[in-house]
């Protein structure tokens, strides 16, 4: 009588560890990038959006002509067309965004001003003294810790000083003066008129980003183990594709997010919006965590199945069955929240888990079902995560999203087979 094989229970720790040394896509990313999106260097280098709405539209023009008839009576420039300019510049879609551009602004515009003054009065204005001066002007720019639009005001304003040439001190100093006067009036304008937030943008795409989630499950659900021989060592599943496109959508996702927290920051019209802000970046830090397990769980699925030698331990069917009950999950609490019906679901799965754990560790060989068990490792994490639902970044157990790291393709990922061994049988 043979010896009766271990059953490796389902609780279950992910393998997808990254080696060592290698570049990570870690969840704790996101928290850095929020806790400096909305400070002074967020300010300083914040880009400008663009004219999406028929209100911005005529914010901008109110500004702008606003802006142009007090210069036109209170200047002392011959053309004071600094202030108008830098109106139709600083306007943007949110008071935060309109302040930081204004600083910018005012920084690149002041600067560049003062010192092609001073420049055009002291040189010639020929060929070689426009070239120097933008030269100079663009290298100083550079230096600077601001954005492209307070980087390129600093030439610009230089092209303007030195086309318009020298004056005396009082215009020059108008120059100056005028930029200030430009930017008072965009900021006024933004505060008087503010804005809508713009949280429904960032609702639609984290909507979206879910979709395109479960569908690269319920994809690895009908493609693994269907096809009728192997696949060529070159060859990926038609999911891998999916998977890398997913990547490329994270970024999209988290710049709607951003632009929704950005739009309600110091705006009058979002002092009641506190808690749906909060729960868009919960859904957006728990789509995330979904995102990279799933991505390096396409990559193992796509090494274990339709390959030459010997098939899987976990049957295709049972390995669909998980794969679509885990895609109606993540769709039922997107939707829905965590009720009665996802916590059934949930369960449901967690039982599926238990049961091919056990067909797959009896099957044959443990260390020819070592790919199949990684796998069940991994859709037990993913269901704890789905389950779990979006929380606040402070409830979340920094374990999950802080020290959990992931190589910038995971689906490539990979750990030492006595590894895996060791992390599975020491479970049972």
């Amino acid at each position: 009588m043979q010896p009766r094989r271990p059953v490796v229970r389902p609780v279950l720790v992910a393998v997808g560890t990254a080696e060592p040394g290698r570049r990570c896509e870690t969840v704790a990313v996101a928290d850095r990038e929020r806790a400096s999106q909305l400070g002074l260097t967020a300010a300083l280098t914040s880009r400008a959006g663009r004219i999406d709405s028929l209100s911005l539209i005529l914010r901008i023009t109110v500004a702008t002509t606003i802006s142009y008839l007090l210069a036109r009576a209170f200047s002392g420039s011959q053309l004071p067309v600094f202030a108008p300019i830098t109106t139709l510049f600083v306007v943007q879609a949110s008071p935060f965004s309109t302040l930081g551009l204004t600083a910018q602004r005012v920084l690149g515009t002041g600067l560049g001003v003062a010192a092609a003054t001073f420049y055009v009065t002291w040189v010639p204005v020929t060929w070689w003294s426009i070239f120097l001066a933008i030269l100079a002007s663009l290298l100083v720019a550079r230096a600077l810790p601001v954005g492209l639009a307070g980087q390129l005001q600093i030439p610009v304003a230089v092209v303007f000083v030195l086309a318009l040439g020298p004056g005396d001190p009082r215009v020059d100093l108008w120059r100056v003066l005028d930029v200030g006067l430009g930017a008072v009036v965009g900021v006024i304008a933004v505060f008087v008129l503010p804005p809508r937030p713009r949280l429904s943008e960032a609702r639609t795409a984290l909507t979206t980003y879910a979709a395109e989630l479960t569908a690269l499950m319920r994809a690895m659900a009908e493609e693994a183990g269907s096809r009728g021989g192997p696949l060529p060592d070159d060859t990926r599943h038609t999911f891998i594709g999916q998977s890398r496109a997913l990547r490329a959508r994270a970024g999209s996702v988290r710049e709607a997010v951003r632009t929704a927290e950005e739009s309600v920051r110091l705006n009058p019209r979002a002092r009641a919006i506190g808690s749906d802000l909060d729960h868009l970046d919960a859904q957006l830090l728990w789509l995330t965590r979904i995102a990279i397990q799933t991505r390096s769980f396409a990559g193992a699925v796509d090494r274990v199945y339709d390959r030459a030698g010997e098939a899987p331990a976990l049957p295709r069917t049972l390995l669909a069955t998980l794969l679509t009950d885990l895609a109606s999950l993540v769709d039922l609490v997107m939707r829905d929240g965590i009720d009665e019906d996802a916590h059934a679901l949930s369960d449901g799965m967690s039982d599926d888990v238990r049961l091919a754990v056990e067909v797959t560790s009896g099957s044959g060989d443990i260390v020819e079902a070592l790919g199949s068990l990684s796998l069940l490792g991994r859709l037990e994490q993913l269901r704890e995560i789905a389950i779990g639902g979006p929380r606040p970044r402070d409830s979340v157990d920094a374990g999950a999203h802080s020290d959990e790291a992931f190589e910038d393709e995971p689906e490539e990922s990979s750990t030492p087979a006595a590894e895996r061994i060791r992390r599975l049988l020491g479970r049972a």
